[in-house]
């Protein structure tokens, strides 16, 4: 069943047009990704969608069955509101039976009167209505994004906690389309990978805007793409996505080349003629008139971010034995490390476990409440902190710019760029740059600001949450800037295919204090963190429930038995020096971790092999 049907769409903001022939369905059950650079319009087209804006031209046909439920990316609520009244806020009958079935749970507990009556009212009504799997939902999904406390003031949260609090909002809610704008931004690994499976398994169609690759790669089966006006559409997920990119800009290369050479031809044959007034020269001259008016294609616009770094001295960075609490539980818990040049660290952890307390110690705008924080003197810190900068809303991008940095700006390879220049390197066009700030989106301010950041040279980047709210073309050109980044980079941030493509180290934020220590990557640290999950389950406290020789059967040869016992001795003696290699992962001698690292992943492959060898031969017993 078709719910929304998208019919020859345009949409244009003041001079600038956005899209425009835009034409698309959305079926029941159907997940679709709509990716654009920021500013393309992605989140004009949400609001036409549900009605929110109205299109230039072109129309929006809703079926009379349709229910959409909505993730802002900036999400409105009454301050005053508690988190259980904004989530259950929504219409349709069984909400609001849920609805008078948790006031009547909260009645029952302050003891009012005739509580005990109207809750069992409300039990029946539950029951009548078959709520019960919807209330279950409910508190399944509070658990799994980490909402405690329904009774808090939806005035007292932070903006990260809104935002998940809308999340819990529009997943209850009764639809069947879920519309969701960034929906992993502030969510932590674990809430992510449990959004990206209840998304998989839902029969509710949904479209959704994130930055996320491996999440739009595991949830997406369908593609809508918004580039520089046009509108496109790709059926699979984003790896096949990307191949039929490929394809296309292979294309588009080619056609670029035919024009070049027709253009060249034909700029010759005009040199050579008379200023003649023929029908056939001016039928010709029209040809190249508009071949040169055609809107150019080739390759993606993309950012060119090659600035010198300041070069690092022999001293980074040192941390000693540094400790942090605002109450008696404590963020840091005595925490050491040297930081050496081009390092490339992630931070990775709950929400609230004090990443975001290093970082504003390791860059001085916090001190520790104990220990040591020793910078280089060569050491430059360039921030990009969770909550961005206040930038100027009056002033337009070019004249804020050339204040922040200079008329002119000078690159790796020694050429010097005006700040026009610099900007459309940027993805800032003219008239962007000729637009006040307050008038860009929410990514374009997010981009501006990196680039500010990155324009300054520093040699020590530390980044908290960079993914959030830039698009993925921002975020490719990003990855590929770090990687030839001369010095040091420090990243918090729960986007798995960044920071798989950024750092190849981790620490560890476990909660109360500690934080461990990883050698490799996001992917490389889930895979360790399941198999030690699953090894804990398995093989402790009964390794692998062995059997004893008298418990065996006897048509298992000798051999076999043999090969057995001693497959048995083995795992025992792998599991021991594992437990011991993963304390040396704490150690405070960077070699002595990496070394241990580099033997953990050794030994838990040879591991895994022993273990099914042995599950093999007993079960031939």
């Amino acid at each position: 069943m078709n719910l929304i049907s998208v019919d020859r769409v345009a949409k244009s903001i003041g001079e600038k047009q956005l899209f425009s022939n835009l034409s698309f369905g959305v079926d029941e059950g159907e997940k679709t990704g709509l990716l654009g650079i920021n500013g393309s319009g992605k989140s004009t087209l949400l609001r036409i969608l549900l009605g929110i804006e109205e299109p230039d031209s072109g129309k929006v046909v809703r079926n009379r069955e349709l229910k959409i439920s909505f993730l802002s990316q900036f999400p409105e609520f009454q301050p005053e509101n508690t988190i259980l009244e904004h989530i259950l806020s929504g219409s349709g009958p069984l909400l609001e039976t849920v609805r008078r079935y948790e006031k009547a749970c909260l009645l029952l507990e302050k003891g009012g009167e005739n509580a005990e009556k109207e809750y069992h009212d409300a039990m029946e009504e539950m029951d009548s209505k078959q709520a019960w799997e919807l209330e279950a939902r409910l508190k399944n999904i509070l658990r799994e994004l980490n909402i405690p406390d329904v009774t808090r003031r939806m005035g007292e949260l932070s903006g990260g906690m809104v935002k998940k609090v809308a999340l819990a909002q529009a997943l209850t809610e009764e639809s069947n389309l879920l519309v969701l704008d960034e929906p992993t931004n502030h969510l932590d690994i674990d809430a992510i990978l449990w959004l990206q499976d209840f998304l998989q398994n839902t029969d509710r169609a949904v479209l959704l805007v994130t930055h996320d690759r491996y999440f739009l790669e595991e949830v997406a089966n369908r593609i809508l793409e918004i580039d520089r006006g046009t509108f496109r559409v790709f059926p699979g997920n984003y790896d096949l996505y990307l191949e039929k990119k490929v394809e296309m800009q292979a294309i588009e290369e080619k056609e670029e080349a035919k024009r070049k050479s027709f253009l060249r031809t034909e700029l010759e044959w005009l040199k050579r003629q008379p200023k003649a007034r023929g029908t056939k020269q001016k039928a010709r001259t029209d040809r190249v008139v508009e071949v040169l008016e055609r809107k150019k294609t080739g390759k993606d616009i993309v950012l060119d971010i090659s600035v010198s770094g300041r070069r690092l001295g022999g001293k980074v960075l040192e941390l000693k034995n540094i400790k942090k609490a605002y109450t008696t539980t404590p963020l840091v818990g005595g925490f050491s490390y040297v930081f050496k040049s081009k390092e490339r660290i992630g931070i990775v952890g709950p929400n609230g476990t004090g990443k975001t307390t290093l970082l504003n110690m390791i860059t001085g705008r916090e001190k520790p409440d104990s220990g040591d924080v020793s910078a280089g003197l060569n050491t430059n810190f360039g921030y990009f902190d969770q909550m961005g900068r206040d930038l100027p809303k009056d002033k337009k991008v070019l004249d804020y710019v050339k204040e922040e940095i200079a008329p002119n700006v000078k690159m790796s390879d020694g050429t010097v760029w005006s700040a026009s220049q610099f900007l459309e390197r940027f993805l800032f066009p003219s008239q962007l740059q000729q637009t006040k700030i307050e008038r860009l989106s929410g990514g374009e301010k997010k981009r501006l600001y990196l680039v500010l950041l990155l324009m300054k040279n520093p040699n020590f980047l530390v980044l908290d949450e960079p993914t959030n709210d830039l698009d993925i073309p921002t975020l490719s050109v990003l990855e590929e800037f770090l990687d030839d980044f001369p010095g040091v980079v420090l990243v918090v941030s729960h986007d798995r295919y960044f920071m798989d493509r950024v750092v190849d180290y981790l620490f560890i934020f476990q909660g109360e204090g500690r934080i461990d220590r990883f050698p490799g990557n996001y992917s490389d640290y889930l895979e360790y963190r399941e198999y030690e999950e699953k090894e804990t389950k398995v093989a402790s406290p009964k390794p692998i429930e062995r059997q004893t020789e008298s418990s065996k059967k006897k048509g298992l040869g000798y051999q076999d038995k043999r090969k057995l016992e001693t497959l048995e001795k083995e795992i025992a003696s792998l599991e021991t020096e594992e437990k011991d290699l993963v304390e040396k992962l704490q150690s405070t001698d960077p070699e002595l971790a990496r070394k241990s690292g580099e033997r953990l992943t050794q030994l838990q492959e040879e591991l895994l092999l022993k273990v099914k060898e042995w599950e093999d031969l007993a079960s031939k017993e």
